[in-house]
C-alpha cells in the first residue's frame, strides 16, 4: 500500500511537472514568435523567390514583398502554444532520459522535435503559404487564401486533411532534426563553459542562457538553410507528380540557380532563428528559476 502511495504521489507530481513545463514552454515559444515573425516572413519569400523568377520570368517584388509581414500568425498564435509547450516537455523528459553529454544533448534535441513536429507542420504549411502567396504567381503557388482558418480549410478540403496539412512532414523533420542536434551540442557545451563544467541549471543565469542559445542557432540555422529553402518549396508551391521532395527541390535548385540559389534568405532565417531562440530560451530559463 506505501508503495503504491509513493507510486500514485510520484506520478501527480510528474504530471504537475510536465504541466509547469509545458505552460513555460508556450509562453516562451509565442512570446518570441511575435517579434521575429517579420523576419520569418521575409525568409520565407526569399526563399521562393527564385523559383518565382524560373516560373514567370519575374517574382512579385516591392509591396508584394514588404506587405503583410504578420501573414500568417494567426496560424502560429494558434498553433504554436501546444508545439512549444510540446517541445519543452521534450528537452525537460529528453534531459532525463539520455542524460548530459554531447550525445544526450543530440538525442534530447532529437526527441523535443519528434514530439512538437506533429503540431509545427500544419502551423508552417498554412503561415508559409500565406506569407509567400503575394509574392508568388498564381500558376506557381499551391493556392490563395484570405486568412489562416480559410486556408486550413481550403487545403483540407482540396488536398485532404493528412496529405495536405501535413505535406512537407519527414522533410521538415530532416530540417530540424539536425538542427536540434547541433543546436543542443553547441549550446549544451558553451552553457558547461560559462558553469565551468556544473551542470546545475541554477547556476547559469538567464542572459548566459540566451547569449548560448542565440550562438548556437546561428550556427545550426545556416549549416541546414538549404534544407529549410527545399521544405519551404514543397510546402507552399505545385509541383508534378514525383517532384516534391527534398533531393529533387535541392537538385533543381542548384540546376536552375546555383549553389548560391541553396542560401536564399539565409540572414532573414539566422536573423529570426537566433534572436527567437534566445528570447525563448531567456524566458523559459527565467520562468523556471521563478519556480
Amino acid at each position: 500500500m506505501a508503495r503504491d502511495a509513493a507510486r500514485e504521489a510520484l506520478h501527480g507530481e510528474n504530471i504537475t511537472s510536465v504541466a509547469r513545463e509545458g505552460a513555460r514552454g508556450a509562453i516562451a515559444g509565442v512570446l518570441a514568435r511575435a517579434v521575429t515573425h517579420p523576419l520569418d516572413t521575409m525568409k520565407a519569400r526569399a526563399q521562393v523567390m527564385g523559383a518565382a523568377r524560373m516560373t514567370t520570368g519575374s517574382a512579385r517584388t516591392g509591396v508584394g514583398y514588404a506587405r503583410g509581414l504578420y501573414a500568417g500568425f494567426g496560424a502560429v498564435a494558434a498553433f504554436a502554444p501546444f508545439a512549444s509547450g510540446a517541445y519543452f516537455i521534450g528537452l525537460e523528459s529528453g534531459s532525463r532520459w539520455f542524460g548530459e553529454g554531447a550525445a544526450g544533448a543530440a538525442a534530447t534535441g532529437a526527441w523535443a522535435q519528434a514530439l512538437a513536429g506533429v503540431v509545427y507542420t500544419p502551423m508552417d504549411v498554412i503561415k508559409e503559404r500565406l506569407q509567400t502567396q503575394n509574392v508568388l504567381s498564381a500558376n506557381a503557388r499551391a493556392g490563395a487564401y484570405k486568412h489562416w482558418i480559410d486556408a486550413g480549410r481550403m487545403i483540407i478540403r482540396e488536398e485532404g486533411a493528412f496529405s495536405g496539412l501535413f505535406r512537407g512532414y519527414w522533410a521538415q523533420n530532416f530540417v530540424w532534426w539536425p538542427w536540434s542536434a547541433m543546436y543542443f551540442v553547441i549550446y549544451d557545451a558553451s552553457r558547461r563553459a560559462f558553469a565551468n563544467g556544473n551542470t546545475d541549471s541554477d547556476a547559469v543565469a538567464p542572459w548566459v542562457s540566451s547569449a548560448c542559445a542565440t550562438g548556437a542557432a546561428a550556427a545550426a540555422t545556416t549549416a541546414t538553410h538549404p534544407l529549410d529553402l527545399a521544405k519551404t518549396r514543397m510546402q507552399t508551391m505545385k509541383f508534378a507528380p514525383g517532384e516534391a521532395s527534398l533531393v529533387r527541390v535541392l537538385r533543381n535548385v542548384v540546376a536552375r540557380e546555383g549553389v548560391r540559389g541553396l542560401f536564399a534568405g539565409v540572414g532573414a532565417r539566422v536573423a529570426s532563428v537566433a534572436p527567437g531562440s534566445a528570447i525563448s530560451f531567456y524566458i523559459y530559463e527565467t520562468l523556471k528559476q521563478m519556480g
